[in-house]
């Protein structure tokens, strides 16, 4: 499986505090079967870090520290969509070498202006994901408007915990509307090494247990792949058909 979403780089941001725990957390994901790791220190304007050069130096010792293990490290990050930033958004936020970049907003509110700042983003010729859009109170109140991103060149990647109930019932229920409506792209821990546990895996059997293996594949290894190789993912794969059941025709979503 490949996590897109982690915050593992140490003394960056509000995930691991040194490098034993984050060499710790790598070896806990090895173990379970992670072959790939994007590392995503927030890029914001408050208590964590948004310098670069701090989080490339970090990222450079933690590569050399783990370059013994099997697994392949990405460099990105998790930047706030905010008009008055004082970092520039472009490809040396992006993920790897791809023009695929991890965004984020308020939680409340959206960022003032956010669909101008990701039409511009996408003008630009980067492929914004957006994070945990199952936490934002907007979509909270109306999931439909996550496909509205959708449309808006936009992907959307969902947290692992949101499935498992971390964040409680309302975030459940909009992650499992999203997913069932084909309205996520990717499944990620976002990992911020507060807890030995890595949940990743178990989010993954949930999905393989509600709904099938395709979509928890799609989430967590087609699609990242692709993203990885910076090949275009399809933004709808699901379709609707009409299908007659006892004298009615009944809508029903097809897997493409």
């Amino acid at each position: 499986m490949i996590d897109i979403h982690t915050h593992i780089i140490h003394n960056c941001d509000d995930g691991s505090n040194s490098l034993e725990l984050s060499i710790k957390q790598i070896t806990n994901m090895i173990d379970k079967g992670v072959t790939d790791i994007v590392l995503t220190p927030h890029y914001m304007n408050s208590y964590v870090q948004t310098d670069a050069k701090i989080i490339n130096k970090q990222f450079k010792e933690l590569s050399e520290a783990t370059a013994d293990l099997k697994v392949n490290l990405h460099k990105g990050g998790e930047i706030f969509l905010n008009p008055g930033s004082n970092y520039k958004i472009d490809k040396e936020l992006c993920i790897g070498d791809t023009s695929y970049i991890l965004v984020e907003t308020n939680m409340g509110e959206f960022t003032p202006g956010i669909y101008e700042i990701l039409f511009k983003l996408v003008k630009k010729g980067l492929r914004p994901i957006l994070a945990h859009p199952e936490r934002y109170n907007y979509i909270m109140n109306n999931p439909e408007m996550a496909e509205d991103f959708m449309y808006r060149n936009v992907y959307l990647q969902v947290n692992a915990g949101s499935i498992l109930g971390l964040y409680g019932s309302k975030i459940e229920k909009t992650v499992w509307q999203l997913i069932k409506s084909g309205f996520v792209h990717f499944l990620a821990s976002d990992n911020h090494c507060r807890i030995d546990e890595y949940i990743l895996p178990a989010a993954i059997e949930a999905i393989r247990d509600k709904i099938d293996d395709y979509t928890a594949d799609l989430l967590t290894q087609v699609n990242p792949q692709k993203m990885l190789n910076n090949e275009k993912i399809e933004y709808f794969y699901l379709k609707e058909q009409k299908v007659e059941k006892k004298g009615f025709f009944e809508n029903i979503l097809r897997k493409l």
